[in-house]
């Protein structure tokens, strides 16, 4: 049982809910979000993760106020103020894929507007192809007789079905967009999610302006293979 007063829990908290709180920051330095949009969270083990607060001035707000929430009861534990209202989507992203780190929505303009259009972002670059195999998904809306269920929770059971019908998992895939709505990113390390949002708002962009000037050529798919995998197949060589 995880308790909230022993000294070394104490000390991981507030290590970890500054973190949360400098990686929300990031995304408003690299103008992912505008006033007190989007959100990041961070896992803390298995059975907690940290969020921004709902509607926060993250300058004003200290990281002690962040909340902490139990991933087996979806409840609050620690924290004073409201957890985002994204919340449940977090919360149904980490029961499932245990080996996520961190989450982060954004409303950033071009991955909103694919999301707004209802086009999954195509694959037609090799920038693209060192983050996802294909193009990045476009999840669902949520049906009408769903909605009232838990329309936050349903949105994250919407992005792990969507993962499901593709036949990819969440660490082969970093992101997708979400209809009407805009994207959520994911990662294994602390730092990922933002980072991740952050190649897919350039790859957004780029698809767009590529797609402005008119796409003479389709990127081969054996290029696009040899791209991810030189990052991410067992033999991969990219980075240090």
């Amino acid at each position: 049982m995880y308790i909230f007063n022993n000294l070394d829990l104490m000390k991981k908290k507030i290590n970890f809910n500054q973190k949360c709180l400098e990686q929300n920051k990031l995304l408003v330095k690299k103008k992912l979000v505008m006033h007190s949009f989007g959100n990041v969270s961070l896992r803390i083990d298995d059975n907690y993760f940290v969020i921004k607060p709902s509607g926060v001035d993250l300058q004003r707000t200290n990281n002690s106020e962040f909340p902490i929430i139990n991933i087996n009861t979806g409840k609050v534990v620690k924290g004073k103020l409201k957890p985002s209202s994204d919340t449940p989507t977090h919360l149904e992203i980490y029961k499932k894929f245990l080996k996520i780190k961190s989450i982060s929505h954004t409303h950033s303009l071009y991955a909103t507007a694919w999301a707004q259009s209802g086009k999954a972002i195509p694959l037609i670059g090799t920038t693209h192809a060192d983050y996802w195999q294909d193009d990045i998904p476009l999840v669902k809306f949520i049906s009408k007789k769903n909605l009232n269920k838990n329309y936050e929770q349903y949105t994250g059971k919407l992005i792990i079905d969507k993962l499901r019908k593709l036949r990819i998992d969440a660490y082969s895939c970093p992101g997708v967009i979400v209809s009407g709505h805009g994207p959520f990113t994911w990662g294994v390390n602390e730092n990922s999610a933002v980072l991740n949002s952050e190649i897919l708002e350039f790859i957004a962009k780029t698809a767009y302006l590529s797609n402005q000037i008119k796409v003479k050529s389709i990127l081969p798919k054996y290029i696009s293979k040899k791209h991810f995998e030189r990052k991410h197949g067992k033999k991969a060589y990219y980075g240090q």
